[in-house]
């Protein structure tokens, strides 16, 4: 390297400019970081509540007769209820590896399942229609029923071209009492083409003895986020 350019790499003009930049790019960094985590604890929130609102009712038994989503959530209007969400509960409470089992359940007049889906029971897999950016979430909540041991259960989903789109992790500590646990774990997918599917599996390292799933608590759900769609009337 000849002497020049090291003269003009050292000089003082040439630091001063090149803080500015790493500065510039930190900050822009930083903003974009903030913009995205305040808009997903958006949308995070707003499924929280859902699937409170749901869970409640499961727990109340649902009868068509109690009050319905779109009661608590009047500004989503049936365009939302029947197109652009979807929850499903667990139905096997035993932690085990393979492809997991959801259902649907009714609330009011309908189910917890928009048009813009549908869930093959034979084959555990929820067909998603449209293309889109949707927010999946998974909650998962385990009691211990006697002596448990420390161990972790993960929960995959994949979708038609078996590409993980969401791992869910849950770390359960030893325990020798009923101790709950619970884990929350969502992200923003994007499907491209119309026509997409989704399932879940489940692994685990070890035996996990006595650990239960919790199923009225303990499901997952999506919903589009790049706009309401709007209801054709037949």
């Amino acid at each position: 390297m000849s002497a020049s350019t090291d003269v003009e790499s050292q000089s003082p003009a040439a630091r001063p400019r090149s803080r500015r930049l790493d500065t510039f790019l930190t900050v822009s960094v930083i903003a974009l970081f903030v913009m995205f985590m305040v808009a997903l604890a958006g949308a995070l929130y707003f499924a929280k509540h859902i699937e409170d609102e749901i869970n409640s009712r499961t727990t109340r038994g649902v009868d068509g007769t109690k009050d319905s989503l779109v009661a608590t959530f009047p500004e989503i209007g049936n365009a939302y209820k029947m197109q652009n969400f979807a929850h499903l509960r667990a139905t096997e409470s035993d932690l085990k590896a393979g492809v997991m089992a959801w259902e649907t359940f009714a609330y009011g007049s309908g189910k917890t399942i928009g048009s813009l889906y549908n869930y093959d029971e034979k084959q555990n897999v929820l067909d998603v229609k449209e293309s889109g950016s949707y927010f999946l979430y998974v909650q998962l909540n385990f009691t211990c029923s006697g002596r448990c041991p420390s161990g972790k259960f993960n929960v995959n989903f994949y979708n038609q071209r078996n590409i993980k789109e969401l791992t869910c992790s849950v770390s359960l500590p030893e325990s020798s009492k009923e101790t709950p646990q619970s884990k929350t774990c969502w992200r923003v997918v994007t499907f491209q083409e119309n026509g997409n599917r989704l399932y879940a599996k489940s692994s685990l390292e070890k035996k996990l003895k006595n650990w239960k799933l919790e199923l009225n608590d303990s499901g997952f759900g999506m919903f589009l986020v790049d706009g309401l769609r709007s209801v054709h009337h037949t």
